[in-house]
């Protein structure tokens, strides 16, 4: 490929990413509708005080993707090396020691839960409590959870091959069957504190459906359940997953920890408040994130072209910026009249509130393109340091704010640690850490 090419995508590349996206914006409306019906039903069978704590349970794959020790990450890399004529042998033993590390994590967590279920441990972590069915209905949302870890490998391998629409899809599927779960609970009269089973169930239903069509797609077959070869198994496979990782713990807390820190230093309401809105910005941040991950196997692609690949971030990143500074503006102007309407008027959203949404969305906007472009193991170690700074302007800003100025006072926590520690020192270092790669490196 010319140099004066790399910073274009190729015929396949191009029809993932835009595809993909395509199939996200022209979703977005369904999705939306499925996710906003189901969140409606739920508030009104719950109540407020009771939604924030079943939201804060529902999210718990917001606040734990660091299940997977960043190892999903590296099966995105991997998978983009199974074909083509940058095609790694090693690349199936990634994916092959991925699914047995993860199974073996989503073991333990079932575990763990079934042991703080035992000491009935669930509202001293979650500093809250419904009731009785409180722990039965957390330990298997946890179960759930847990499950969750390896299947979530499906769409990152669909990714990896280009598949994006149909990943894309699979994702898109996860609001409907978590509405027939949530109708299923419904027609059995449950206690409200069980429709925290609703998302986690429907997210699992569609990320089976992705790992069955992602193995097929990808030719791996049952082989992806295999044993790694000896050979192999002496090699490291995952080589800078444990910076991933610490990518991958740090990002949740400086974006999703408001809700911990809500829900032990402030009213029931707030963090009611605060889930609410954090479900419209969900919609908006998909096509974003849908959009950015394409861009994953592109860059691993072109590691060996510094100068394009540069050229290719930049452009990214003013086309994510000027996306999110329009969809912002549309949370400030519309998301307290929505979240009103949506929850029956039982919970009211401020301006300010949404509009600190909105700000949130552009700092993540202008720093998605760099946190898919900067995966090589060094690069992921620069990541991994500056994400801790992050993460401790978060947590240390958040919660001093969390009890006076309430669900407003740790989403701009969140905006400022992300700006400070992440949007700042990849504009001023990427090209440099671009540049330092190793000529040929692939």
């Amino acid at each position: 490929m010319a140099g004066t090419e790399r910073d274009r995508l190729a015929p396949e590349e191009s029809r993932a990413v835009v595809y993909s996206t395509v199939y996200r914006v022209l979703g977005t409306p369904i999705v939306a509708a499925l996710g906003l019906a189901n969140t409606a039903l739920i508030v009104r069978e719950t109540g407020s005080a009771v939604f924030g704590l079943v939201s804060l349970i529902a999210t718990v794959t917001l606040l734990v993707p660091f299940a997977d020790l960043g190892i999903g990450a590296t099966v995105l890399s991997a998978s983009s090396m199974l074909h083509g004529p940058n095609r790694d042998p090693e690349a199936p033993e990634v994916i092959r020691r991925a699914y047995r590390v993860l199974g073996a994590i989503a073991a333990g967590c079932v575990v763990l839960a079934l042991i703080v279920m035992a000491f009935d441990g669930w509202k001293v972590l979650l500093g809250m409590s419904s009731g009785a069915a409180d722990r039965w209905a957390i330990t298997v949302a946890a179960s759930i959870f847990a499950l969750t870890i390896p299947a979530g490998l499906g769409v990152r391998i669909l990714i990896g091959i280009d598949r994006n629409p149909l990943a894309t899809l699979v994702l898109m599927s996860c609001p409907a069957f978590a509405l027939l779960v949530t109708l299923l609970l419904t027609a059995i009269d449950v206690d409200g504190i069980w429709y925290a089973v609703s998302s986690l169930g429907g997210l699992l239903c569609g990320q089976t459906l992705g790992t069955v069509l992602a193995l097929r797609a990808s030719g791996l077959g049952w082989s992806a359940f295999a044993k790694v070869s000896t050979t192999s198994a002496r090699s490291r496979l995952l080589e800078g997953s444990g910076w991933l990782f610490v990518v991958a713990v740090g990002m949740p807390i400086g974006l999703q920890a408001g809700r911990i820190l809500l829900a032990h230093r402030s009213v029931p309401t707030e963090l009611s408040e605060y889930a609410l809105m954090a479900q419209i910005y969900g919609v908006c941040w998909s096509v974003l994130s849908t959009a950015g991950l394409a861009y994953w196997p592109v860059f691993v692609k072109r590691r060996s072209a510094a100068t394009e690949t540069v050229r290719m971030w930049r452009r990214l990143t003013v086309v994510f910026a000027g996306y999110a500074v329009v969809v912002a503006v549309g949370l400030a102007l519309l998301g307290p009249g929505a979240t009103s309407i949506l929850s029956g008027r039982q919970i009211v959203v401020s301006v300010p509130l949404a509009a600190a949404f909105g700000a949130l969305l552009v700092v993540q906007a202008v720093h998605l393109p760099a946190n898919v472009l900067l995966t090589r193991p060094e690069e992921a170690r620069w990541q991994a340091l500056w994400t801790v700074v992050m993460a401790a302007i978060c947590l240390g800003v958040g919660g001093v704010a969390a009890g006076p100025m309430g669900a407003f006072g740790v989403v701009a926590a969140s905006v400022l640690g992300i700006l400070v520690a992440q949007v700042i020192p990849c504009l001023l270092w990427v090209p440099r850490l671009v540049r330092r790669r190793p000529l040929g490196d692939a």
